[in-house]
């Protein structure tokens, strides 16, 4: 076979691939996600080692606890997870218009979609547990179903998406065992797995498009 034959194949591959395939996630968003990631964990411990509550004693009522409260660590969840996403489709989103290409198609809606299923879900039972005091609960659940999220769309984009879904579960099923150590956990999860994942994604994807 020519190599205009095989260069016309490649082309034409890598046309049916973006076509079915979201291949625009950028390191940037890991290394950013990552870490906003390791600041909470941050704020966390440091509010945990100040106070005189472990972070499994947590109440919603107690008039005793002050900076480290169940409401503050709510807030701290929500900020977080705002600012990470953010930041995370600025990223994608600025390198999906360096190459010329919309953000929202049809696969990425269908991915969008897939993708926030079990993040709702998640959403949903951290209320229940913040609700009933069950605290602890929270960064496992958080884990596991991100996980969840991530495998339920690593056929629709980059390889190493799977990796960081089981990697994400696995994790996640530690912190339900290993109560006492699930923030550690957290942020080896969110944080670290994350900047690592963002880094590796930077060297083979976005640093020769620079």
């Amino acid at each position: 076979m020519s190599n205009k034959a095989i260069d016309d194949l490649n082309q034409i591959k890598a046309i049916m691939e973006r076509s079915t395939k979201f291949l625009s996630l950028s390191g940037w968003s890991g290394i950013w996600v990552g870490t906003c990631g390791l600041i909470a964990s941050g704020v966390l411990y440091n509010w945990q080692t100040k106070s005189l509550y472990s972070y499994q004693e947590l109440s919603l009522s107690d008039p005793y606890q002050t900076a480290y409260t169940a409401t503050n660590l709510l807030l701290l969840a929500l900020i977080t997870f705002f600012v990470a996403v953010t930041g995370g489709f600025f990223f994608t989103i600025r390198k999906t218009k360096k190459q010329g290409q919309p953000f929202l198609n049809k696969v990425t809606k269908r991915l969008l979609i897939r993708f926030s299923v079990p993040l709702i879900i998640a959403g949903i039972l951290c209320l229940i547990w913040y609700k009933h005091n069950l605290l602890p609960f929270t960064l496992p659940t958080t884990l596991v179903f991100y996980g969840l999220a991530l495998y339920s769309v690593q056929d629709g984009t980059v390889n190493e998406v799977k990796i960081i879904a089981l990697i994400h579960i696995v994790l996640g099923l530690l912190a339900f065992y290993f109560l006492d150590y699930n923030l550690l956990l957290w942020a080896l999860g969110f944080g670290l797995t994350h900047l690592l994942y963002g880094i590796i994604l930077w060297n083979k994807y976005d640093k020769n498009s620079l």
